[in-house]
């Protein structure tokens, strides 16, 4: 079948295949919110006082642009001051004029800007802007691109609806398609499943690995899920501080083994930005060096599933898993969001590594994030 035809039966699909250009795409896209399309912006309020708050004030600071004040629903962050401007409770964002755009600083987007619109406010993911005027705002990596490797790979990503297992993930894959040509969040609502691994089925005697760990949230999940019976669980985290509190929370744990590195296609040292947090990831640029592994070199025994989500070396670490993933087939569940182009990339190095998976899809929050690839035998 033409790649071009492929998922055309769907909404976003049909818009996607017909597109002309990159610039088509984004025009249509700032077509969907005039009030910020049509002329210059000259004032917004910021929703958000984490780091994408901040870059979106100091760039508002040096284009010009007023920012009205700084919101955030996080009662630890109000009072406190960010770029110099005291941070509000997001419910004082109704005070506003209702001609001031609010721009939601956030990768979770949907609870906030459906608020707000139901109030009367233009209300947009900052992803709006940066995708719709890179020029102006540069993007985040989650969204560098994203248009032009949806226009450049669209027969990849139309080819993804001959190749998902089930409707669902058919009606997810439209659904995200939707929310990268539009950068509204609303198109996502009906597709959202808030039970994360939810489509997998676990035995007692499961072997997890958890690619990007954290502070083990994502090992207590797994957990919960198998009712506290599995036979081994490996975690692998490379920020030394966040593996502090790792190793504090499970290190005594029976059948648990940490390692404070990284999976990656190769065994060595990298670069890496250790922010500590969630978003912390391999950088070259950085000076600071964390050992990587590939996970054939760590685990020789049964895996029974693999869980990955390490802000963007997902294919690298599959790749470093080649043997393991052709000899035993664990479930899979990998982040599909990193990087503009992971979602078909990631799809079609799974097939690769091991024909005999059925692929499933699944969406499980309110913005680019928690766009999750699932593989199961």
């Amino acid at each position: 079948m033409n790649g071009l035809t492929s998922g055309t039966g769907n909404p976003a699909a049909a818009q996607l295949a017909a597109a002309k250009s990159v610039e088509s795409l984004r025009e249509n896209l700032l077509s969907g919110v005039p009030e910020l399309a049509r002329g210059p912006i000259d004032r917004i309020a910021v929703l958000g006082a984490g780091p994408e708050g901040l870059r979106l004030a100091e760039l508002c600071r040096s284009d010009g642009i007023r920012v009205v004040g700084i919101y955030d629903g996080n009662a630890r962050r109000r009072g406190t001051k960010l770029a110099g401007m005291v941070v509000y409770p997001q419910e004082a964002l109704t005070r506003l004029p209702k001609d001031v755009p609010i721009i939601v600083a956030s990768h979770r987007v949907l609870g906030a800007c459906e608020s707000l619109r139901a109030l009367g406010y233009v209300a947009v993911p900052l992803a709006f802007l940066q995708v719709g005027m890179p020029d102006r705002f540069p993007p985040h990596p989650f969204y560098d691109g994203l248009l032009e490797d949806l226009f450049m790979n669209r027969e990849q990503y139309l080819s993804l609806f001959d190749i998902f297992a089930d409707d669902v993930s058919k009606e997810v894959l439209d659904a995200v398609i939707a929310y990268r040509l539009s950068l509204d969040p609303l198109r996502l609502r009906n597709v959202i499943d808030w039970d994360l691994y939810g489509s997998l089925q676990f035995g007692s005697d499961e072997v997890y690995v958890d690619g990007g760990t954290y502070n083990g949230d994502s090992i207590q999940l797994f957990i919960e899920h198998v009712g506290g019976h599995y036979s081994k669980i490996y975690g692998f985290e490379p920020d030394g501080r966040t593996f502090k509190v790792l190793r504090q929370r499970f290190g005594n744990t029976p059948g648990i083994e940490l390692h404070n590195c990284g999976l990656y296609s190769t065994s060595g040292m990298l670069g890496f930005s250790a922010d500590s947090s969630r978003a912390a990831k391999i950088d070259e640029q950085s000076a600071t060096r964390i050992r990587v592994a590939k996970l054939d070199d760590v685990v020789s025994d049964r895996v029974t599933f693999v869980k990955m989500n390490i802000e963007g070396a997902e294919i690298d670490a599959l790749e470093g898993s080649r043997r393991t993933i052709a000899s035993w087939a664990p479930k899979l569940a990998i982040s599909a969001y990193h990087r503009a182009s992971d979602l078909w990339r990631l799809a079609r190095l799974i097939r690769e590594l091991n024909s005999g998976y059925s692929l499933f899809l699944r969406q499980h929050d309110g913005g680019i994030i928690e766009t999750v690839l699932y593989a199961k035998r």
